[in-house]
């Protein structure tokens, strides 16, 4: 299995020209658009202009859903069944755009637990994967810092009662209390995934909303090798400074061709 490798546009802003030039200058397959901050255009003429400025970029990609103001998971019925219909129109939008996956955030920014209702967040999660089904695109749900996905336990349960696919996030992973706490390592957390993990998210931490680099191919290399295992080879190298994504694709070039040398003898 050889890792599709991409990036997530974010460090470039909105400049599709730029992230496409560099995504062939740099032998990347596609591109992650992270679309929180970047909405839809509702008009259809417009909206069809930015599926095109996005494919031109990258005929291949997946698409980061927006979750700064959405929750499926909300006690508030109101609000949580507005995020599932706004969250339909993404999923509507990748179809048309052919995006390999889908990926959202459950229980973001950490909401006490009384400001969520699991059943609502299951129901709401099973709607959104029935209609993407529909539409041909995978839906993936990612672990988070905190929140009901931060927990290898309470995320297992979720996934377990909805089938969901996943987007794991290696620094997502390593900066949550479970695992800063000691109970248990980052390949400990992604073993524990019941479901299919579909993509990844590659980097050594985020602390502050800041994701950092690894130093060294010591700090990834047992997660790369345990995603091997579980058959993920969608790669999204998730950097938001340019020396940063630099730095972790020449520790994962590194590892692919350790692994390709190790393979042939």
């Amino acid at each position: 299995m050889t890792p599709r490798l991409l990036f997530c546009h974010t460090l470039f802003g909105k400049n599709t020209a730029r992230i496409g030039d560099y995504r062939v200058a740099h032998g990347y397959e596609g591109v992650e658009w992270g679309l929180d901050g970047w909405r839809l255009m509702k008009p259809e003429g417009r909206r069809r202009q930015l599926l095109e400025r996005l494919r031109t970029a990258a005929p291949r990609c997946s698409v980061h859903a927006p979750y700064t103001d959405l929750e499926i998971g909300h006690r508030d019925p109101e609000h949580a069944g507005a995020a599932c219909r706004i969250l339909q129109d993404y999923l509507d939008a990748a179809a048309d755009l052919g995006a390999h996956h889908v990926n959202i955030h459950v229980g973001t920014f950490s909401p006490d637990p009384e400001e969520l209702c699991h059943e609502t967040l299951a129901r709401n999660l099973t709607t959104l994967m029935e209609h993407a089904l529909r539409r041909g695109v995978p839906l993936t749900v990612e672990n988070l810092r905190g929140g009901p996905s931060s927990d290898p336990g309470s995320f297992a349960a979720l996934l377990r009662q909805t089938g969901a696919p996943v987007t794991f996030d290696l620094g997502h992973a390593a900066g949550c209390p479970w695992v800063m706490e000691g109970r248990g390592t980052v390949v400990d957390f992604l073993r524990a995934v019941p479901t299919r993990i579909l993509s990844a998210h590659l980097y050594l931490i985020e602390r502050n909303d800041t994701h950092f680099a690894p130093d060294t191919l010591a700090d990834l290399a047992p997660a790369l090798d345990a995603l091997t295992e579980r058959g993920c080879d969608f790669w999204v190298l998730e950097l938001h400074a340019l020396e940063a994504l630099e730095r972790t694709r020449r520790i994962v070039d590194q590892y692919l061709r350790e692994r390709g040398e190790r393979a042939s003898n």
